[in-house]
């Protein structure tokens, strides 16, 4: 059983299941269809987080005869105008998600659980020692809704595998991952995308989806128990990080307009880094992946070569002199407009000018 298989990291790991002799069947669930490739795949359409109840026995007939379910499905709120609310309800959805997961799984008497955290559940703090290991205390930052709820996720599942010492279960925590579509949030927390906000000497990390798809065929294939760290390497310096970005990433402002200004791109274009997810942007939080590599993982991408192969975009130093120029200018033209209050009629302006364009 694979969850989100429609999804970047679920249709990898389908992938890299099909192409394996042994494997007989996989049931695939999403909320949306999926082309099947193979005679094996039975991808079926399904909101694990619906309601009314009767999900349950929907899902008890579509795990009949698993001996595995890999857990990737994960809804993440970030999308633009999007409220407290809406943040809260999404939480609830998965974690409503989970439990139905595990219950079926537990009906069908499953041999192996893989499920997808984060490692944002360490949290973001000035104190953290780097790298963070396994045996670190999980101490995600409050107002960052996603690793809270990350966190609660994976004390359910620490409940459950308790009470089915049968099952090997196996939570991992992916760093920042890059390569995959339609996740912009996971992207804002690799900060190269917004002026600077923290040390530019601190450890960041870029993790593969291709990577973190070895990763979970990993974790089923061998069984593994406990909770496990995915990071291709220590990280890079981040200043060596915006370099490679390029663009606006390079150019350096106040920390006080850095981050206004990153909140400002957050709730426009949705690059930078939200509010509630600026202290992952300031302080170092890079995890030891010794862990999953000693268990036989091999990343094909170090966070450079993550990094660079991801990124599409132009770079800064590839612009005419006269473009960086009237680009820099603008920065110091926001970052002014900021300071001395006007902060709220540039927003509206530039909401005005989207608008416009859209219009046109």
């Amino acid at each position: 059983m694979v969850t989100g298989v429609a999804g970047s990291l679920g249709s990898r790991v389908v992938a890299r299941l099909l192409a394996r002799p042994d494997i007989d069947r996989v049931v695939g669930l999403d909320l949306v269809p999926v082309a099947e490739s193979d005679g094996r795949l039975d991808a079926r359409v399904v909101d694990l987080a619906a309601r009314p109840a009767p999900i349950d026995l929907q899902l008890e007939r579509a795990f009949h005869g698993a001996d595995a379910v890999l857990h990737l499905a994960w809804s993440v709120s970030d999308g633009k105008g999007v409220s407290e609310e809406d943040v809260k309800a999404a939480a609830a959805a998965n974690h409503r998600s989970l439990a139905r997961v595990l219950h079926a799984a537990d009906k069908a008497g499953v041999a192996a659980v893989v499920h997808i955290s984060s490692a944002t559940v360490y949290g973001a703090w000035a104190d953290n020692k780097i790298p963070l290991t396994e045996d670190a205390r999980l101490r995600p930052n409050p107002e960052f809704n996603f690793a809270v709820s990350k966190a609660e996720s994976e004390r359910v599942l620490a409940e459950w595998a308790d009470g089915h010492a049968s099952v090997a279960v196996a939570v991992l925590r992916p760093t920042v991952t890059v390569g995959a579509d339609g996740r912009p949030l996971y992207q804002a927390l690799g900060v190269t995308r917004s002026p600077r906000l923290g040390d530019e000497g601190r450890p960041v990390q870029y993790l593969h989806v291709d990577d973190l798809a070895g990763a979970v065929v990993l974790a089923w294939e061998r069984h593994l128990r406990g909770v496990f760290n995915v990071a291709p390497d220590g990280g890079i310096p981040e200043e060596q990080a915006r370099a490679l970005a390029g663009g606006v990433a390079k150019v350096s402002v106040p920390d006080r307009l850095a981050a206004r200004l990153a909140a400002l791109g957050w709730r426009l274009w949705r690059q930078g880094v939200p509010v509630e997810a600026q202290a992952y942007a300031i302080h170092p939080w890079a995890v030891a992946p010794d862990r999953l590599k000693g268990a036989g993982w091999v990343p094909e991408y170090s966070s450079e070569e993550a990094l660079v192969a991801t990124d599409e975009r132009s770079h800064w130093d590839d612009l005419p002199p006269g473009r960086r120029q009237n680009l820099n200018l603008v920065l110091v033209i926001v970052g002014a407009t900021i300071t001395a209050g006007g902060g709220a009629a540039l927003v509206a302006a530039l909401i005005r000018r989207r608008r416009r364009r859209r219009a046109a």
